[in-house]
């Protein structure tokens, strides 16, 4: 037993540190960024869920296309604590709002590439049409730590924000409370924690060492990364990567 159990931690050690070792470079045309803004106390939001958690097995997924689920705590008052919320998760959808990029801040909603998006609502496809940008991301994983490298075409007058993001899936929760009271939802792309950096550039060149957020209080057999770089004022992506864990 003492023998399984050393070869079952040696097992783990290197698969952890395997699993992080790796290199995630841009592409000249930048995947679309698919962002949902969701709530477990929304009940009309688990279908556009289920629409989106179909993604998973998208040829795609990653190339092309990133989708990403926040979920917002703005309906956290209704009588049931969203888990999954974060309160900059809301102020990012409100922004969006105050920018002019979307025309509404609700539950479910859609930014597809920066911009609002409805055609969800209306059964349409989701169309997508990469922009090609000089820009390029670099991310080398380390252990626990995502070494951000962004390369921008030009010297910009602000700073740029570089945000790592932990995506969960296959996530189930029963709510006891609130408009989905006795559903058990299902959550992909769930963002289970994040972290953001603001840097400077020096050369065109904006770099920053960010640890990986700490995702322990879920259980996520499968998990994924993705790391953007935006302009410190405006939540729309400059460049995305995303990967398996």
């Amino acid at each position: 037993m003492k023998i399984i159990s050393v070869i079952t931690c040696i097992f783990i050690f290197f698969t952890h540190h395997l699993t992080h070792a790796k290199t995630l470079i841009s592409n000249k045309e930048r995947p679309i960024m698919l962002e949902l803004y969701s709530s477990q106390g929304c009940s009309s939001c688990p279908p556009a869920e289920v629409w989106l958690n179909k993604l998973k097995t998208d040829p795609r997924l990653w190339e092309s296309i990133i989708p990403i689920n926040f979920h917002v705590d703005y309906w956290d008052y209704l009588g049931w604590d969203d888990p999954y919320a974060d309160h900059q998760f809301s102020k990012r959808q409100r922004s969006y709002k105050r920018l002019g990029h979307t025309n509404y801040v609700a539950t479910p909603g859609f930014i597809v590439d920066g911009k609002g998006w409805n055609g969800w609502f209306a059964k349409q496809a989701l169309s997508i049409k990469q922009q090609i940008t000089p820009a390029q991301l670099t991310v080398n994983l380390e252990k626990d730590t995502a070494n951000v490298t962004f390369m921008s075409i030009k010297q910009n007058d602000e700073p740029v924000t570089i945000t790592v993001a932990i995506l969960g899936f296959d996530q189930q929760t029963f709510i006891k409370r609130g408009e989905n009271k006795g559903d058990v939802l299902k959550h992909d792309f769930v963002v289970l924690n994040h972290k953001k950096i603001t840097v400077d550039a020096k050369n065109f060149s904006y770099q920053a060492n960010i640890p990986l957020p700490n995702t322990s209080k879920f259980e996520s057999p499968q998990r994924a990364i993705v790391v953007w770089a935006s302009n410190n004022n405006d939540p729309r992506p400059l460049q995305v990567v995303a990967d398996w864990l």
